[in-house]
């Protein structure tokens, strides 16, 4: 995971925008493999004050936009083995999720979810693909300003507290940082979370982990 990382942030170093436009392109390319460009993103804004955060976010997210497309159009594809029945329900499908596959399409792409589901859902369906095009970079965009501006936080409080400027040692602590949360957002079953908070709300969620936690140290 560490060298996928490294290998990352090294081609966005290299390149730039252009880079971190074609990391997360790749890093949504494929379905349910997780390529961690998001890694990418914190590690270049925690270590690269050049590179405008905002900026750098916006253009990671039209890069997972595109990306995503393959995973659309190959779920699309798909009709053409489908019998007419089948095409007829799907078009039931469509018509009940309307408007709102847009917005969970969002939901989905604006958080650490296992957004492919989703995706594959509305592929399948034949959803318009300039809604999907348009949901789907939106929230790739807004996740990744909110990863380009923690990592460039990160940097900040690191000078102010610890008196890191320029050098390896602020990439380093980055990297420090960053790979807990890398391996907690592959672990958590993000699926079962979102049926366990859409069944019983944030804070019985919340209230029960507390109480297995708690359960567990006694």
């Amino acid at each position: 995971m560490y060298d996928i990382s490294k290998l990352l942030y090294e081609l966005v170093v290299e390149w730039g925008y252009l880079g971190a436009l074609i990391v997360s392109i790749l890093g949504n390319f494929i379905p349910f493999i997780r390529i961690p460009y998001l890694a990418a993103i914190f590690l270049v804004s925690s270590s690269i004050p050049e590179l405008n955060p905002l900026v750098l976010g916006i253009v990671s997210g039209i890069g997972g936009g595109i990306g995503k497309l393959v995973t659309y159009y190959i779920s699309r594809g798909a009709n053409v083995l489908m019998s007419s029945e089948q095409l007829r329900r799907l078009n039931a499908l469509k018509e009940l999720i309307g408007n709102y596959g847009a917005i969970a399409l969002f939901i989905f792409a604006a958080t650490p979810s296992p957004d492919d589901v989703i995706i594959i859902i509305l592929g399948v369906i034949g959803y318009d693909v300039r809604k999907f095009l348009l949901s789907c970079t939106a929230g790739k965009i807004v996740i990744s300003i909110l990863t380009a501006y923690s990592g460039r936080l990160f940097r900040e409080l690191m000078e102010q507290y610890l008196g890191l400027e320029q050098g390896i040692l602020p990439g380093l602590i980055s990297i420090i940082f960053l790979i807990p949360l890398i391996i907690l957002i592959i672990k958590v079953d993000w699926m079962k979370l979102l049926e366990d908070v859409n069944k019983l709300g944030w804070k019985e969620c919340l209230r029960r982990t507390l109480r297995l936690k708690l359960s567990i140290k006694s």
